[in-house]
C-alpha cells in the first residue's frame, strides 16, 4: 500500500481530533480554573468593588489606558523588523499600522490565530505584497511573540522569584509550566536553523539570522513586559499594591496558562489565576477584582475598539478580494488551514459606533442599578438639591434606554438618530456626574460623542428597515436589556420590608430603582414611537401622465432598451438621475428595488444613473437590483460592485432577413396561407381607441385568462389595462368581423430600437396557427416601417449553468431548465424562437454583492405576479 493512499483515512480523523479539543480544552481550563477560584476565594463584595471601581482617580487612570494603547502598539514593532528583513516594500507608517489593528483584534477575538494572521495577509495582499512574503512575515511574526514570555519567565526564575500560589501543590505545577515555558526559546533558536521545518519561507531566502531573532525577543520580552506593566498600573490605583517580582512571576504563569487554554484572550483563565493568586498573597479581593476588570478594558477592549475604529477604513475597501486571497491561502503550507476572517471588518467603524452607543447606555442602566456610593450622593447633595439629584438619576435610565434603541439608528448610519444620540450622550454624560459624581462613566459618554462626531459625513441614510432582521436584532438587544434592568429592580423591590415608592433619600436604593422602573418603561415607549414615525421609508409615487411624458422624450431620444415601454404600465416608480438626463423604471418589493432593464439616457449619463439609483436606495436602507440587464452593458454593473446572475437569454430577429420565403419562416408562412383559409383578417390600429374595441378586447382577454387559469402579471409583463394600451398600436386579428385575437404592440425607441409585442391573448376556439399569423403580419408591418430588429422575448434559464465551471446558483437554475419542463415549458420555448434563427443576448440579474440569490429570484416573482399575496395563493 502506498503512502498516500495509507495515509488517506487520517486526515479526517485528526482533524475530527483537533475539532474535539478545540472545544474541550478551553471548557477543560474553565472548569479547573473555576474550581480552583470558587474553592480558594471565600466571597466576592460587588458592593466594594463598585466603590473600589468608583474611587479609581481619573487621570492616572487615563494615563494607563493610554500606556496600553503604546503596548499593544509597540507589538507593531516586531512586524517592521521582520517586514525590513525580508524586504518588503510597503511603508513603516503602513505595516505599523496594520499590525495595530491585527493585535488589536487578535489580543480578544482570535480564533486559532486566523483574525490577526487573516487581517495582515489582506492587508498586504492590497498592497501588492507577494503571498510567500506575506506569510512568511505572518509565520515569523506568530512564532516570536512567546519568545519575549519565554525570556521573562528564565529572567524571573533565574531571579527566585515564584509565583503566588495559595498551595505547595499549585506551587510544583506553576513552577512546572513555568520551565517548560522557558524552553521555548531555546527551541526556537535551534528549531528555525533546520530549513525543513522552514519551508513556508520564500524560494531563495536565506534562514532569519541569529542577530534578527535576537532581536525580535528583545521585542517580544518588552511588549511583555509593557502588558505587565499595565496590569501593575491598574492593580495599583485600585489599591492593590503588589510587588513587581512575584507579580511578574504569577503573570507570566498565568499568561501561559491562558495561552495554551485556546481561549481568546485567556479571558477566565488568566482573570481566574491571577484572582487566586494574589488574594493567596493576601490583597483584598475587591481590589484586585477592580484591577483586573480596569486590566481588561485597557489593555484589551481600549485596543480592540480603537483598532476596529482605524481598521474599518483601512480594509473594508479591500473586502471584494477576499475570496480570491482565501482560495490562494488553500494553497500555502502555512496558512492551508486557516479561514480569512478579515470580512468582519465591513463596515466597522459605524458598527463599532453603534455597539459604542448601545454600550453607552448599559453602562447608565448598569449604574443605575448597583447601589450609588453614599459619600458621592452626599456630596452632590451639597451643590443640588435633592429633586435634582433624584431627576438625574430617573432621567439617566431613560436616557439609557434611548441610548439602547438608537444603536439601531447608528448602525443604520442614520442622520436622524445621529443628531439626536450626540444629544442624548451629551446628557446622559451630564446625568452621570449629578446623580452621583460619575466621572468616568461621563468620560465615555462624551469619548463616544466625540468619536460619532469624527464620523459626522458617513451619516447619509434617511430611512431603515424597521422589518429586518437586524433591526429585530438590536430590538431583541433591547428588550433584553431593559428586562434584565426589570428584573434587578423588582428584586430589589422585594428584599426591601421597608420599600416606599415615594421616598426620597440619600441612601434608598430600593425606592429610587423602583421609580426608575417607570422611567425604562417611558423610555422604551418614547423610543418605540420615534422609530415608527422618524425612520420610516418616505411612501413611493407612482408617475404622473406628465412624467411619462417626459420619460417616452427620453426613449425617444437616446432609447429605451427591450423594457422601456413596460414603463406606462403606470405600476412602476420612475427615479431621474442626478443630473435628470437618464430615467430608471423600478418596482418596491419587500425591501428591494427592482429596476426593470438599465437606466435609459444617454450613454455617457447611464453609469451615473445607475450610481444615483444605488445611492437611492441605500440612504433609505433598501437594496437595489437590477433586473434583466444585457451584455453590453454589464461592465457598468461589474465596475458598480454588483454581482451577476444569468437569467436567460433574449432572441432578436434582423428584419433586414425576415421573409415568408425558405425554410426558415415556413411555420409563418403557413399560418399566412392558413388564414385565407379560416377566414382571418388582421389589421393594425393606432390609439386613441373606442370604448367598443376596448371591450371585444377585454372579452377576449377575459376568455384567455380564464382557459389558462392565469391572472394578470406585473412589472415586466404586460396587463389589460385600456391607459397602457393607449401609449401604443394594437394588433387584430378578425374573423368574420370579430375580434378573436390581438396583441399591443411595442414600438423602437432611439434611432437602433427594437419592435415587439407584449400581451397576446385569443380566445379559446381561434383557429390554430392564429398567433403565428399575427406575429408574422407584426414583423411584416415592422419591416415596412424601417425597424431595424425585432425582439422574440426572453427564454428564460436558456444557457445558464451550462459549464462545470459555472457558480453553483446557475448551475442549480441549469436543472431546473433540463428537468423543470413539468412546471414551465423552458426547452418548448427556447426550441420555438431557436427555429427563427435568430441573435441571442444574454440577460442577467445585477445586485449587490453577498446577496441570496434564490430569495431575490423569490421577490422578484412575487413582484411579476402582483405582490406575495397573489404570488402564495393566486388570488
Amino acid at each position: 500500500m502506498s503512502t498516500e493512499t495509507a495515509a488517506s483515512p487520517s486526515p479526517p480523523v485528526a482533524r475530527g481530533w483537533a475539532a474535539r479539543l478545540r472545544w474541550l480544552v478551553p471548557i477543560a481550563f474553565l472548569a479547573l480554573v473555576g474550581w480552583l477560584v470558587v474553592r480558594g476565594i471565600d466571597e466576592f463584595d460587588l458592593p466594594e468593588m463598585q466603590r473600589t471601581l468608583l474611587d479609581v482617580p481619573t487621570w492616572p487612570a487615563l494615563g494607563i489606558a493610554l500606556l496600553a494603547l503604546v503596548a499593544v502598539a509597540f507589538t507593531g514593532l516586531i512586524d517592521v523588523v521582520i517586514a525590513r528583513w525580508l524586504g518588503m516594500h510597503v511603508p513603516t507608517r503602513e505595516v505599523f499600522r496594520l499590525a495595530f489593528v491585527a493585535n488589536a483584534l487578535a489580543n480578544v477575538l482570535n480564533l486559532s490565530g486566523a483574525i490577526g494572521s487573516g487581517v495582515r495577509l489582506l492587508g498586504f495582499t492590497a498592497r501588492r505584497v507577494e503571498l510567500p512574503v506575506g506569510a512568511a512575515l505572518i509565520g515569523l511574526q506568530v512564532l516570536s511573540l512567546p519568545l519575549g514570555l519565554s525570556v521573562l519567565i528564565i529572567a524571573t526564575l533565574a531571579f527566585g522569584s515564584l509565583p503566588i500560589t495559595p498551595s505547595a501543590t499549585t506551587r510544583w505545577l506553576s513552577v512546572a509550566v513555568l520551565v517548560a515555558a522557558a524552553c521555548y526559546l531555546p527551541a526556537f533558536l535551534i528549531l528555525t536553523t533546520r530549513r525543513r521545518l522552514m519551508r513556508w519561507l520564500p524560494r531563495g531566502l536565506d534562514l532569519p539570522p541569529l542577530r534578527l531573532k535576537l532581536a525580535l525577543a528583545a521585542l517580544s520580552l518588552i511588549d511583555w513586559v509593557l502588558s505587565a506593566a499595565v496590569l501593575y498600573g491598574c492593580l495599583y490605583i485600585s489599591g492593590a499594591h503588589v510587588k513587581p517580582g512575584p507579580l511578574l512571576a504569577s503573570f507570566a504563569a498565568a499568561q501561559t496558562l491562558g495561552l495554551l487554554s485556546l481561549i481568546p484572550g485567556g479571558f477566565g483563565v488568566f482573570d481566574g489565576l491571577m484572582l487566586l493568586a494574589l488574594t493567596s498573597g493576601g490583597y483584598d479581593n475587591a481590589q484586585v477584582l477592580s484591577g483586573l476588570f480596569l486590566f481588561r478594558i485597557g489593555y484589551y477592549l481600549l485596543p480592540l475598539l480603537t483598532g476596529l475604529y482605524v481598521g474599518s477604513g483601512m480594509l473594508a475597501g479591500q473586502l471584494p478580494g477576499v475570496a480570491r486571497v482565501a482560495a490562494r491561502l488553500q494553497t500555502h503550507p502555512l496558512f492551508g488551514v486557516l479561514g480569512l476572517p478579515a470580512s468582519l471588518l465591513a463596515g466597522l467603524g459605524i458598527r463599532v459606533l453603534a455597539v459604542l452607543t448601545f454600550g453607552s447606555g448599559l453602562v447608565l442602566l448598569g449604574s443605575a442599578a448597583i447601589p450609588a456610593v453614599r459619600e458621592h450622593i452626599e456630596v452632590v447633595r451639597q451643590h443640588l438639591p435633592l429633586a435634582a439629584v433624584e431627576s438625574s438619576y430617573w432621567l439617566s435610565i431613560l436616557t439609557g434606554v434611548l441610548l439602547l434603541g438608537l444603536g439601531r439608528g447608528i448602525d443604520g448610519r442614520l442622520r436622524v438618530a445621529y443628531r439626536l444620540t450626540l444629544w442624548v450622550l451629551v446628557v446622559g454624560a451630564v446625568l452621570a456626574v449629578t446623580k452621583g459624581l460619575h466621572f468616568g462613566e461621563a468620560l465615555f459618554l462624551l469619548a463616544v460623542a466625540v468619536l460619532l462626531r469624527m464620523r459626522k459625513r458617513e451619516f447619509t441614510q434617511r430611512a431603515m428597515s424597521l422589518t429586518s432582521l437586524t433591526t429585530f436584532t438590536w430590538l431583541s438587544g433591547l428588550i433584553i436589556v431593559v428586562c434584565a434592568f426589570f428584573a434587578v429592580g423588582v428584586w430589589a423591590v422585594l428584599g426591601d420590608d421597608s420599600f416606599d415608592l415615594w421616598y426620597f433619600g440619600v441612601g434608598e436604593h430600593s425606592s429610587r430603582i423602583g421609580r426608575g422602573l417607570f422611567a425604562a418603561l417611558l423610555g422604551l415607549a418614547i423610543y418605540l414611537i420615534w422609530q415608527s414615525f422618524s425612520v420610516r421609508r418616505p411612501p413611493l409615487k407612482l408617475p404622473a401622465h406628465e412624467e411619462l411624458e417626459r420619460a417616452r422624450t427620453v426613449y425617444h431620444a437616446h432609447g429605451g432598451g427591450e423594457f422601456a415601454h413596460l414603463s406606462f404600465m403606470g405600476d412602476k416608480h420612475l427615479f431621474w438621475s442626478a443630473d435628470n438626463h437618464a430615467v430608471v423604471a423600478y418596482g418596491a418589493v419587500r425591501d428591494r428595488l427592482v429596476a426593470l432593464g438599465s437606466p435609459c439616457g444617454p450613454e455617457a449619463a447611464i453609469k451615473r444613473a445607475i450610481l444615483d439609483f444605488r445611492h437611492f436606495a441605500d440612504a433609505q436602507d433598501r437594496v437595489p437590483v437590477f433586473y434583466e440587464v444585457l451584455e453590453p452593458d454589464l461592465s457598468l454593473y461589474h465596475d458598480l460592485g454588483f454581482d451577476l446572475f444569468k437569467l436567460g437569454e433574449l432572441a432578436t430577429i434582423r428584419l433586414s432577413e425576415f421573409t415568408l420565403a425558405g425554410k426558415r419562416w415556413e411555420d409563418l408562412r403557413q399560418a399566412v396561407n392558413r388564414s385565407v383559409k379560416e377566414q382571418l383578417t388582421f389589421e393594425l390600429v393606432e390609439p386613441p381607441f373606442d370604448t367598443v374595441l376596448m371591450t371585444d378586447l377585454e372579452r377576449v382577454s377575459d376568455a384567455w385568462l380564464e382557459d389558462k387559469g392565469a391572472h394578470e402579471k406585473s412589472f415586466s409583463l404586460g396587463h389589460f389595462d385600456p391607459d397602457y394600451f393607449a401609449w401604443s398600436p394594437l394588433a387584430l386579428v378578425r374573423r368574420a368581423g370579430e375580434v378573436i385575437a390581438f396583441a399591443n404592440v411595442l414600438p423602437p425607441y432611439g434611432p437602433n430600437g427594437t419592435a415587439s409585442v407584449d400581451l397576446m391573448r385569443h380566445i379559446d376556439g381561434a383557429p390554430r396557427g392564429t398567433m403565428d399569423f399575427l406575429f408574422a403580419r407584426v414583423m411584416q408591418w415592422a419591416k415596412e416601417q424601417g425597424y431595424a430588429s425585432f425582439s422574440l422575448g426572453m427564454a428564460p434559464l436558456s444557457a445558464v449553468g451550462d459549464n462545470p465551471y459555472a457558480r453553483v446558483n446557475e448551475r442549480l437554475a441549469a436543472l431546473a431548465f433540463q428537468y423543470g419542463g413539468r412546471f414551465y415549458n423552458y426547452q418548448g420555448l427556447r426550441r420555438y424562437k431557436e427555429k427563427f434563427g435568430p441573435e441571442w443576448t444574454g440577460s442577467y440579474l445585477a445586485y449587490p454583492r453577498g446577496l441570496w440569490v434564490p430569495g431575490l429570484l423569490i421577490d422578484i416573482a412575487a413582484l411579476v405576479a402582483g405582490g406575495y399575496r397573489r404570488f402564495l395563493i393566486g388570488r
